[in-house]
């Protein structure tokens, strides 16, 4: 059993685990989309603790990142696993964003830039790396569908998570009238409740009928 923490937010992993499917497990989210072929290169980590405890970088990986990135502590999310028991840290691209937006801004654009550069000075490898591969037989197109509808899926529940309010206790409704309120539900139908709710207490406030 590993412990792994993810920007900050400690959970458990097993050895032999992606380190994109230990994220996924926890909602964690980490850009993907091509199932763990290295295509679209949007499931960077660093890797701040415990990379001992990680696979090793392999000519897959080698061929997307640049040396400086390997120097920062860079893995592809998809192609790292985790082989031995201990604690491991990391911090995805997009925490790291969302850091410099929040603290920082003014290195965005700086940030973007050298990410940018970085990819392009490993561009010839990684379109030699997937050539090979494609024609090898080694690209799985089946497991590419699968991610994408998985991201989309997480996408969705994300959405949801982000705009769903905070439950409420009974007690502090406005419309003690009606019951559907008060179940505890949560996701999507909750959310889809709580909006039909909100519609029908602004008709009832403003003596309005309902168009359907």
């Amino acid at each position: 059993m590993n412990t792994i923490v993810i920007n900050n937010a400690t959970y458990r992993a097993e050895p032999g685990e992606r380190l994109l499917d230990t994220a996924r497990k926890h909602h964690v989210h980490i850009g993907y989309f091509c199932g763990g072929n290295g295509l679209c290169q949007t499931c960077y980590v660093k890797v701040t603790e415990g990379m001992e405890n990680l696979s090793p970088l392999s000519e897959r990986e080698k061929a997307m990142l640049s040396q400086h990135l390997i120097d920062e502590g860079i893995r592809v999310a998809c192609l790292t696993t985790i082989d031995k028991p201990g604690t491991i840290k990391l911090v995805t691209t997009v925490e790291e964003v969302r850091i410099m937006v929040l603290e920082h801004p003014w290195e965005i654009i700086p940030y973007q830039a050298k990410m940018g550069w970085e990819s392009l000075v490993k561009l010839p490898d990684t379109i030699a790396m997937q050539a090979g591969r494609f024609f090898e037989g080694k690209f799985d197109g089946a497991e590419v569908l699968r991610d994408v509808v998985h991201a989309i899926t997480d996408g969705i529940d994300l959405l949801f998570r982000a705009f769903a309010p905070p439950e409420q206790p009974a007690t502090v409704n406005r419309v003690k009238s009606r019951p559907e309120v008060d179940r505890q539900e949560t996701g999507r139908p909750h959310f889809e409740r709580l909006m039909e709710t909100s519609r029908a207490q602004l008709l009832e406030e403003h003596s309005l009928t309902p168009i359907n």
